[in-house]
């Protein structure tokens, strides 16, 4: 294997001096300036930056960390906490207070009166109207349906079943006395009934407790409620 420098030997000398003197020439400057530029610049950094970067970190950058912390955030962190916040978390109680007035006002206003009313009024009326009317009404009618079943429409059951068992001689005569002895006294039993237990109990208890409730309690206490609302301004 051939060596590498066999074709520089086998050159002639006359090109190669000229050669080897233009790369003197033209390289060698170069490289020596590469090397002057790395040497000055390691010097420049070692003996100006570097103490430059020095006097920052300690003439600059520490006097103005040392000047916030203790020009601004040390007073701005003392103001936050000493005046700021508490004065924030006064104002946010007051509003949450103040929003809770606002809207516990309709319940004071409503809701107050309404319960009064459903307390002393409705929940009394209710108990008076089923002590001593609807209880007594339930009762009357069931007394009068048992003695209607047992003194009329019983009767007047088995009359239709032995009519039907014996069948339709004198149909009209035997209608025309069904009519007359059983269905009209049925009718005027229990028009009179109805008349007197259930119209009397209407007449004399219901309407009149109705029209109490109506003019003695809903009607004054809509009336205080109107004038509350015009007073707060909310009608």
């Amino acid at each position: 294997m051939p060596r590498s420098d066999q074709s520089t030997d086998s050159a002639p000398a006359w090109l190669l001096w000229p050669i080897r003197a233009i790369a003197v020439v033209v390289v060698l400057p170069f490289r020596l300036l590469g090397m002057a530029l790395s040497a000055v610049g390691g010097f420049l950094y070692r003996y100006l930056i570097v103490p430059l970067l020095w006097l920052w970190h300690h003439l600059v950058v520490i006097p103005l960390a040392w000047l916030w912390k203790y020009l601004v955030a040390v007073p701005v962190s003392w103001l936050w906490r000493t005046l700021l916040f508490p004065a924030l978390r006064w104002l946010g109680n007051a509003l949450v207070k103040l929003i809770g007035w606002i809207m516990a006002v309709p319940v004071l206003v409503i809701g107050v009166p309404v319960m009064w009313l459903w307390e002393h009024a409705i929940v009394p009326s209710a108990h008076f109207l089923h002590r001593w009317i609807l209880r007594p009404i339930g009762r009357a009618i069931a007394v009068t349906c048992v003695h209607l079943w047992k003194w009329i429409l019983a009767p007047a059951g088995r009359a239709l079943l032995w009519f039907l068992t014996v069948g339709w001689q004198g149909t009209s005569w035997l209608f025309r006395q069904v009519y007359r002895y059983l269905l009209r006294p049925i009718g005027i039993a229990i028009a009179f009934t109805w008349h007197w237990t259930i119209g009397a109990a209407w007449r004399i208890l219901i309407a009149p407790a109705g029209r109490w409730l109506r003019d003695e309690v809903l009607r004054p206490t809509g009336a205080a409620i109107r004038s509350i609302l015009a007073s707060l301004g909310l009608r």
